[in-house]
């Protein structure tokens, strides 16, 4: 893969798609979706590049831990723009991200 990288300009999705996920369990995140049935802007939806955040087809927030990227950026926008509705911490020891495309 890495012959591909140099032969053309990957997407950021296609840069994530190539790091790896060992999380152990999914707890690293709690979301109080009820709080985030009322929060207007929904920051958490923009600023996470991995997309963990969305919103299914009834309106409501959905997560998925699985996916994050350990950035923490939800929980800043959440706290100072949304509802302040994410807890977020990294994952267990020696679990987490393995970034392989920088």
């Amino acid at each position: 893969m890495a012959g591909d990288a140099g032969s053309r300009k990957l997407s950021v999705e296609e840069r994530i798609g190539l790091d790896a996920y060992d999380f152990g369990r999914n707890d690293f995140i709690k979301v109080d979706t009820q709080a985030c049935r009322t929060c207007e802007p929904k920051p958490c939806l923009y600023v996470c590049p991995a997309k963990v955040y969305k919103l299914d087809e009834k309106g409501d927030i959905v997560y998925h831990p699985e996916d994050c990227m350990e950035l923490g950026a939800c929980v800043i926008v959440c706290r100072h723009i949304g509802k302040g509705a994410i807890t977020w911490s990294y994952p267990e020891g020696g679990k987490g991200i393995e970034y392989r495309q920088g």
